[in-house]
């Protein structure tokens, strides 16, 4: 079974019984405060002991003996990070087989996946997560650490992503996506295309009809719709009412 040498959790400020049924299994509870992702990523990071470290999201479910394969290959690969490949879990409503649906026929990301990924503490530390992104930390960890020279690779493991999900929890999270896409445009550059939804939403619609995956189509739809909304409110709200660890100005850079 898996069996690490330590078990951090960072809780986001949940009300269901998340930290008492945590407290079974370890001491090391902390609270991200309400700051998001980017936050909890890094205070974990910082109390970890250990020389490499397991991110694993909340609605990631892991097979026996993840923790020692996944580390066992990557001890081998002599690389700086690892994650798990992701099968959808969904077995609920239409949203839920959707997002499996999609999950099952997307490519591997480039980077590490924080869902499931196990990396070098020392990289980590050395990158680490900008509080002012969130959600998106992952990604603009990744641009830094592989514009830095970093090498992740892809797992044999895999692992199931459970979403439980309704059509009002879609439209908030892809407009709390939008959000974050907007503060990665704001960091790294307000011209790069892979960062505004419609070029992410019509690369998924293009994906999943090319693998015959119809059910996904109305979440690419949903997420031109919503994301696109949720990072003009964001552009919106850093220029007229800038969080204080707002980079100073806009990034201008441009590519794909």
């Amino acid at each position: 079974m898996n069996n690490p040498w330590e078990i951090i959790l960072v809780d986001g400020n949940s009300t269901d019984k998340t930290v008492a049924l945590a407290a079974g299994f370890t001491r090391n509870i902390l609270s991200d405060q309400g700051r998001g992702t980017s936050f909890a990523h890094q205070i974990g990071s910082e109390i970890a002991s250990q020389d490499y470290i397991m991110f694993v999201d909340a609605d990631v479910e892991l097979p026996p003996e993840a923790f020692s394969r996944m580390f066992a290959e990557l001890k081998k690969s002599g690389l700086e990070g690892i994650y798990a490949q992701t099968e959808g879990a969904g077995r609920g409503n239409f949203w839920e087989k959707a997002a499996s649906d999609f999950l099952s026929c997307r490519p591997s990301p480039a980077g590490i996946w924080f869902g499931a990924g196990l990396v070098k503490r020392e990289i980590v530390l050395k990158y680490g997560f900008d509080s002012f992104i969130s959600p998106g930390d992952d990604v603009d960890f990744n641009r830094r650490a592989l514009s830095g020279g970093c090498v992740f690779g892809v797992s044999a493991v895999q692992v199931k992503h459970h979403h439980r999900t309704t059509f009002q929890n879609v439209v908030r999270q892809y407009i709390w996506y939008g959000k974050g896409r907007s503060r990665l445009a704001w960091k790294n550059g307000l011209l790069i295309l892979r960062f505004w939804p419609p070029f992410p939403a019509v690369y998924g619609l293009v994906y999943s009809l090319g693998h015959f995956k119809f059910r996904p189509l109305s979440l690419h739809l949903l997420a031109l719709v919503f994301q696109s909304w949720g990072m003009i409110c964001g552009l919106a709200e850093l220029v007229f009412s800038p969080p204080p660890d707002r980079p100073p100005r806009p990034c201008w850079k441009w590519g794909i």
